[in-house]
């Protein structure tokens, strides 16, 4: 069966279809089969079919981080885009300190939590050596977050005090 391989006003390969063989093919299409190659595509070029390369869903990254794709069949990289994922930038010590107090909050809290149910067997003396146990080990564990707590919210007024370039 005799086809009309349609393009684009770019010439573009777009599809094929149906040809009447007792008439000419269109203005936008050819008789000339296209190839199917990996990663390229057909453009008719009035003689015959060239092969470009196929950019439609290439990502790209740009110095912000930012994703973006290419939607067009010979799309271009912008200035200072880059196939690769940047790597975030590893955070600086005072980030690091802010995100260690917050976990220690955040575990002073659950500490605190956990002693409400032995503390109110205690009060109603109904408490268990597991429970006295339990306390001891809260409070530790407590005295232990707190002393560190100290230790960075230091740390982070030698930050502060420190002059900005």
């Amino acid at each position: 069966m005799m086809q009309n391989h349609y393009f684009d006003e770019h010439g573009y390969y777009t599809y094929s279809g149906y040809a009447n063989p007792e008439n000419l093919p269109p203005l936008n299409a050819t008789r000339e089969t296209p190839e199917q190659r990996e990663g390229l595509h057909p453009k008719w070029n009035s003689n015959g079919w060239d092969y470009v390369q196929d950019m439609r869903g290439t990502i790209y990254y740009m110095p912000d981080g930012s994703e973006h794709e290419i939607t067009e069949i010979e799309g271009q990289l912008p200035e200072g885009a880059s196939l690769t994922k940047p790597k975030p930038p590893e955070p600086t010590e005072q980030e690091l300190t802010d995100q260690r107090i917050a976990e220690i909050q955040q575990q002073l809290t659950a500490n605190h939590l956990a002693s409400v149910r032995p503390l109110r067997a205690k009060v109603a003396g109904t408490a268990t050596p597991e429970d006295e146990a339990r306390l001891v080990e809260l409070e530790a564990q407590a005295q232990a977050l707190r002393t560190e707590l100290a230790t960075l919210n230091t740390k982070l007024q030698e930050f502060s005090d420190q002059p900005t370039e």
